[in-house]
């Protein structure tokens, strides 16, 4: 099992999400969940996984306009 801590933060054009563990493993899209989901395929690209793992966003926190959550991968 993998868990990485997950950086969401909505901007005027849309949403940015980021594994700050991981350099350069950012995304940008229009809304949340399509951020979280191309986050997700940029961590598989990182990992060398497929697409389809199983994994599970746990929230966090929000602070001064981020949300956090945990994303953990189960083998």
């Amino acid at each position: 099992m993998l868990q990485f801590t997950v950086v969401v933060e909505k901007t005027i054009e849309g949403v940015d999400a980021s594994i700050p563990s991981i350099p350069e493993c950012e995304t940008w899209a229009r809304d949340e969940d399509e951020a979280l989901e191309k986050l997700l395929e940029r961590l598989a690209f990182f990992l060398n996984k497929k697409m389809g793992f199983k994994h599970d966003f746990d929230f966090m926190r929000r602070e001064e306009g981020q949300t956090f959550y945990k994303l953990i991968i189960r083998s």
